[in-house]
């Protein structure tokens, strides 16, 4: 059986950090036998719910890393040399808003240092179910001599951004039941529910299907699994749609097999979508953009950077104009919607205070700079680049950051 390593990124909801592992480890001995390292980005009054988790499993014989805020500062601590401690903050940091969504390369970094011959990134609102087929299985037993990174075909709620998400609900004639004035809200009667909008519909091809994968151009990262060894393996880039555009770049750089596999059970389940302040939402759409863009250049091997900064810059222009007329259609769902709540002042509260963040973010994008946007990420992108290969590269930062999980998890 090959040696697995686990990371679970999570952030403030223990409820749901429990389902995850609970629901991985039943019936599964991949994810019994693996080595879990669980990503604690909540703020204290989570945190130590999280830790008695990690307790609790731990004493069930799970192989656990909690790694909170000290651990990380220890493996800082630990490096050899002022450089190395700067390139492992540089990779590693995230906004205090919203830590989790940037610890991606922390994941990485502390999960390749085990060694493993497969490494899984699981969020905490993915829920893996083993009848049938078994992607962890799946993934440990598929004989492939190349390198790989695969993702199961995922059920439950869809993958949309924010905007997406809002106009779907909007649409919808019943939209007061899922949108309160702090999220699109987990309605415990119809949110985990083909009456939910955002719920993914069609045949999920997981009963009693085989697994079968999938050439794919892109992959998101909600359970992901990276297949081989060595220095092929790259960073996470800045941005919110990080997981997507790295999956299209490690194709792009090393030819890496991006494999959908269908036939096999994990669902989305996330509590709620919360309402997400300007910042997060310009983040989100400009990684949108990103993707679109880079879909559309198509870069290939070496020359993949020097292709990006000459294309990236005018391609990107026109895909954020895209994003402003997105705008226009959350507007008018609003506008429509305001209309006919108007005896209903909690629900016009509600849409006025979406509404002002939404105008906020568009006037934002309407005077981006593309060309020093894109010049800026490039930048970013190459000296992650040259940072992580040379974390990567030093056995010495290796062993480190191993022993510090490995004291950690006794």
């Amino acid at each position: 059986m090959n040696r697995a390593v686990i990371v679970v990124r999570t952030a403030n909801r223990p409820e749901i950090l429990n389902r995850c592992v609970a629901a991985a480890v039943e019936g599964c001995g991949i994810a019994r036998e693996a080595h879990w390292v669980v990503l604690d980005d909540s703020s204290p009054d989570h945190q130590l719910p999280n830790r008695e988790i990690a307790q609790f499993w731990k004493g069930f014989g799970l192989r656990l890393t909690y790694v909170d805020k000290t651990v990380e500062e220890k493996i800082a601590d630990s490096l050899p040399g002022a450089t190395f401690r700067r390139f492992f903050a540089r990779l590693v940091a995230r906004l205090s808003s919203c830590r989790s969504g940037r610890g991606r390369n922390l994941g990485l970094l502390t999960g390749l240092s085990l060694n493993p011959d497969m490494l899984f990134f699981v969020d905490d609102d993915m829920v893996h179910r083993h009848e049938g087929n078994c992607f962890l299985h799946w993934c440990a037993n598929i004989q492939r001599a190349d390198s790989f990174v695969a993702a199961p075909r995922k059920l439950g709620i869809s993958d949309m951004t924010y905007l997406d998400r809002l106009v779907a609900v909007l649409n919808r004639d019943d939209w007061g039941q899922f949108v309160s004035d702090v999220a699109i809200s987990a309605d415990p009667e119809s949110w985990y529910s083909p009456s939910n909008p955002l719920w993914k519909r069609g045949d999920d091809g997981s009963d009693g299907a085989p697994a079968t994968p999938n050439e794919a151009e892109i992959l998101s990262g909600g359970l992901l699994a990276l297949c081989g060894k060595g220095m092929q393996w790259l960073p996470f880039p800045s941005g919110y749609n990080e997981d997507v555009n790295w999956s299209f770049l490690q194709s792009t750089f090393h030819g890496t097999a991006l494999l959908k596999v269908s036939g096999v059970h994990a669902q989305h389940l996330p509590p709620s979508v919360a309402h997400p302040k300007g910042e997060a939402i310009m983040a989100e759409v400009v990684g949108t953009a990103i993707t679109r863009a880079i879909r559309q250049i198509k870069p290939c091997g070496e020359r993949s950077m020097s292709t990006l900064a000459d294309r990236l810059p005018d391609v990107l222009g026109v895909e954020l104009r895209r994003e402003v007329f997105l705008f226009l259609d959350v507007e008018r769902a609003i506008h429509f919607r305001a209309r006919m709540c108007t005896d209903d002042v909690h629900a016009g509260g509600t849409l006025l205070k979406i509404e002002s963040t939404l105008v906020d973010v568009a006037e934002r994008l309407k005077s981006v700079d593309t060309g020093q946007l894109a010049g800026e990420w490039l930048d970013d992108l190459a000296t992650r680049r040259q940072m992580f290969l040379a974390l990567r590269r030093n056995e010495r930062v290796q062993l480190q950051i191993s022993r510090v999980l490995f004291d950690a998890s006794v």
